[in-house]
């Protein structure tokens, strides 16, 4: 059995596979069609497979006869399931069962501060270009550490002065959001009715609902500096950035480079961020692209840049920097991009090494100054148990 908890190809968590040994065939996915797995395994006598599934918007144990049956739920409740062993007689399971949640902060000169409260597990914040407004999803689940955060969500809007929150569109669940240069829009990724990916646009004053940019289906939506939208597109099995104004027309391809993911557009617009492979070995990298044309600068394998609501500022995180950790960097007048060595990082020590680096123990979102930033805190607690197999 291979593929448990391989990603797809928009960086997150898929189904689980059952593949031969001999590389005849890819197999067959098990479990619930279209839910995250992490982990599974057989049963003792080769008859069951069991594993864990994020079906329903939690990860719960699942199993399915090997090969034709069908996936059955056999735990449930608000707690959540982590890792899979079978016991010898295959009678019960050993797990990690646990409840998890995550708030937003903010840090300044006032010190640290709770933003989110009690919505629910709240993730993903984001400053307006102002500084004064600090977004952030609300969640079912607390979002996993590994993958790409892509889980529904209502987006809030907190007031950085008075700490107030509300929904910017309440009852809309977006699965990633991103806001416009000016501060007045946000787009939105969303499925429609027919569970295409779609982009929507939404106002800050909260005057009008969402709204679909017509004509468009895509993922991962980021504003240029103009005002107009990048996205990622997918044309057979593969995936390229596009891009679009508001309205819907003006829709081309921005780079003829195929990507795996587009995470971020550089202030000055001159830069896309993405996920792809490298240009002649294949292998797959955090990668700054030129609009303008030319080879791209390889960051890292999974080294993230965002900059801060200024533009003169950077934090570099994921990848050679250890979970919880990230490095705000300063950037030279007029640049976009710090001094990264030929391939990228390799270590943590070359980023901590950048001229006037400085290292916090918290990843989440650059504010308008260095000393003004937003991150996630998590709480765990977690035993492990056996779980009588039904």
């Amino acid at each position: 059995m291979g593929g448990a908890g391989g990603t797809y190809r928009y960086g997150n968590w898929g189904p689980c596979r059952v593949t031969p040994m001999d590389g005849s065939s890819q197999g067959s996915r098990v479990g619930p069609p279209k839910a995250d797995c992490t982990s599974a395994i057989w049963s003792p006598d080769g008859k069951w497979i069991y594993l864990t599934s994020k079906a329903g918007g939690l990860f719960h144990l699942w199993r399915q006869r090997f090969p034709d049956g069908q996936p059955e739920q056999f735990t449930s409740g608000l707690t959540e399931e982590e890792g899979i062993a079978v016991a010898p007689d295959g009678r019960s399971i050993v797990t990690a069962v646990g409840l998890q949640s995550s708030s937003i902060w903010l840090h300044d000169a006032r010190g640290e501060r709770q933003i989110s409260l009690l919505e629910g597990n709240a993730a993903y914040p984001q400053f307006t270009p102002s500084g004064k407004k600090l977004c952030y999803r609300i969640v079912k689940a607390v979002p996993r550490l590994t993958g790409t955060n892509r889980d529904p969500g209502e987006v809030w809007v907190a007031d950085v002065d008075s700490s107030h929150s509300e929904p910017l569109a309440p009852g809309f669940q977006p699965l990633d959001y991103a806001i416009s240069k000016d501060g007045k829009q946000m787009v939105m990724e969303a499925p429609d009715g027919e569970g295409k990916p779609r982009l929507w646009l939404a106002p800050f004053d909260r005057r009008s609902p969402p709204r679909q940019i017509p004509g468009v289906e895509g993922r991962s939506a980021q504003f240029g500096p103009s005002g107009e939208i990048f996205f990622r597109y997918t044309e057979g099995s593969s995936g390229f950035v596009y891009r679009v104004m508001p309205d819907g027309t003006g829709l081309r391809k921005a780079l003829e480079q195929p990507v795996f993911t587009l995470s971020a557009v550089s202030p000055d617009g001159r830069w896309i961020e993405a996920w792809a492979p490298k240009p002649g070995n294949g292998r797959s990298a955090i990668q700054m692209f030129p609009l303008a044309g030319g080879s791209p600068i390889v960051i890292g394998g999974t080294t993230f840049l965002r900059w801060s609501c200024s533009g003169d500022t950077l934090w570099i995180t994921g990848g050679v920097v250890p979970d919880g950790r990230s490095y705000i960097v300063p950037l030279p007048p007029g640049k976009m991009l710090p001094r990264v060595p030929p391939g990228g990082f390799r270590s943590e020590e070359e980023i901590a090494g950048l001229p006037g680096a400085r290292r916090i123990d918290a990843t989440g979102a650059p504010g308008p100054s260095r000393d003004v930033y937003a991150f996630e805190r998590r709480t765990v607690q977690r035993n492990l148990y056996r779980i009588p197999i039904p």
